[in-house]
């Protein structure tokens, strides 16, 4: 199955589908121009927080759905994420979005590309994380 490069991509909550969001993120990036390094780069950074969302957000015994996103910024790519699992941190102060400090170790924010990382809970009670990535 072929990844639309234009538009979002939705995958089910399954880890099979790791192939998949590879595949779309090496496709935009075909797209876009991006050298292999840095298709990979972003590609790593993808591939991270899906995976960090598979075992964080979600258990094998809880179905969902997660949305992919790419916005070429110049020289940035912004990298959204949004799923429907139940809101991460459980707390946030005042209601404020997470920053990079507040959002667990397992995502891949020790990368040195990623600018910045931030999570908010959208108005349709939706998660969404937001990484700016350098290329």
């Amino acid at each position: 199955m072929a990844a639309n490069c234009n538009s979002r991509l939705v995958l089910s909550t399954r880890p099979e589908n790791l192939e998949l969001l590879r595949e779309y993120i090496r496709c935009w990036g075909r797209e876009h121009r991006l050298d292999p390094a840095r298709r990979e780069y972003l590609e790593q950074a993808a591939v991270g927080v899906f995976r960090h969302l598979l075992e964080e957000a979600y258990n094998p015994h809880r179905p969902g759905s997660i949305s992919i996103s790419l916005e070429d910024r110049g020289p940035r790519v912004r990298l959204v994420f949004e799923d429907d699992a139940p809101p991460f941190p459980p707390c946030t102060p005042n209601g404020n979005p997470a920053t990079l400090s507040a959002v667990p170790a397992t995502l891949p924010r020790s990368l040195p590309q990623v600018d910045s990382l931030v999570y908010y809970r959208t108005e349709d009670d939706k998660n969404r994380l937001v990484l700016t990535v350098a290329l």
